[in-house]
């Protein structure tokens, strides 16, 4: 009897491993990945170097993978006090008949904003994305046109918004590298991450009381390791999508799979890219924000020198292997000019990987640098010689 339970354990064992395969493979065997994908991409979250890429600009429909805009213009909002997380958000009945997926929202009801954002991040609610793109723009339509001027502002330029949700529309369609940009453009929202890890919760309706379950749509979040996002996506057009990011050792990587054939090999292109990140490379602070960077002379100002820090810092991904080379470039004058404010910027920093840009900051005065008035040159007059 021990043998049988032993044997069974161990079968449960192997077949518990067996489907983590397809997320725990990194590379071929030269070294390289493959995806099943139309379109993907590997990105560095920090410094936005694209790490791998298969037909990135190839434009696609991306189903509910839209809501990655939708969510960063909820949190615009937000984050400028125009919405509130407790605020009380009236579902109309446009809202209420979308299709696909949805929450069941009553029209005429009230929903706090909180509640409609985490129906949109686990659920893929489409009937919570358009109450409150309309909340946000005055109309779904406004909305887009919204996500479309931030989309140009993040360097989109393969993508075009139509709707809020994803649903199949003309003229609805981005790309890989563009969904990579504003999946790490969603990122900087930290209120995301309060949704983006749950796996179960619900959504209450005041209308009856009545309760409807939320599960997570990306399932990655339990079965990868550092997982906290991002969103999946799936219509008939589109096939089965995602973008997925994963953090470890201050770490954080972006990854784009666009039109699989299923959801289980959306999820095992995604975590064999993430795989791959964490296993092939390593990531390099180049240089940290406010470090001193060099000192140059100031020209009619009240001292005579300016200290020059950086603005932020630099985390770039090199190979495991010492395959690549990194090395900074500056890009600063000679001499400088009173007068300079504190933090104005001066130059840059950029980061070439193999001879490449991948990553640069600016450059910026570290202190107020005053104009010499009077006195002070006649200070200098004085004082010369000595």
């Amino acid at each position: 009897m021990l043998k049988t339970t032993l044997r069974r354990s161990f079968g449960v064992l192997i077949v518990l491993l067996l489907m983590m395969c397809p997320l725990l493979a990194s590379a071929t065997e030269d070294g390289e990945v493959k995806t099943n994908a139309k379109s993907s991409l590997l990105m560095d979250a920090a410094s936005g170097e694209v790490l791998f890429e298969e037909n990135a600009l190839a434009r696609l429909p991306i189903a509910s993978v839209t809501k990655v805009m939708t969510l960063n213009l909820i949190f615009d909002a937000v984050e400028s006090g125009q919405i509130s997380l407790e605020e009380k958000i009236t579902v109309s009945p446009h809202a209420q008949s979308m299709g696909g997926s949805q929450v069941f929202l009553d029209a005429g009801y009230e929903y706090e904003a909180q509640e409609l954002i985490k129906a949109i991040i686990m659920a893929s609610a489409n009937d919570a994305a358009v109450a409150m793109a309309e909340q946000v723009a005055g109309s779904e339509e406004a909305f887009a046109a919204q996500m479309n001027k931030k989309a140009q502002k993040l360097g989109m330029t393969e993508t075009h918004f139509a709707n809020a949700t994803g649903l199949p529309a003309q003229e609805h369609y981005s790309c890989a590298r563009d969904v990579a940009l504003m999946s790490r453009e969603l990122l900087g929202h930290e209120d995301y991450f309060r949704w983006s890890t749950l796996w179960t919760d619900e959504i209450r309706h005041e209308k009856d009381g009545r309760v409807t379950g939320l599960v997570n749509t990306n399932r990655l979040i339990r079965t990868l390791a550092g997982c906290d996002g991002i969103k999946t996506g799936s219509t008939n057009e589109a096939g089965f999508c995602i973008a997925a990011t994963a953090q470890r050792d201050g770490r954080r990587y972006i990854a784009v799979i666009l039109g699989d054939a299923t959801g289980k090999e959306r999820f095992a292109d995604a975590g064999k890219l993430l795989g791959y990140a964490f296993a092939s490379f390593e990531s390099k602070v180049m240089c940290a924000g406010g470090e001193v960077v060099e000192t140059l002379p100031l020209t009619g100002g009240r001292e005579k020198n300016v200290t020059v820090t950086a603005r932020e810092t630099l985390r770039v991904s090199t190979r495991r292997d010492g395959s690549e080379t990194l090395e900074t470039s500056l890009d600063l004058p000679e001499t400088l000019q009173a007068p300079l404010q504190a933090g104005e910027v001066v130059g840059t920093l950029t980061v070439l990987k193999n001879g490449t840009p991948v990553a640069q900051t600016a450059l910026v005065a570290q202190n107020d640098c005053p104009r010499a008035g009077f006195w002070d040159r006649l200070k200098d007059i004085f004082s010369f010689g000595k």
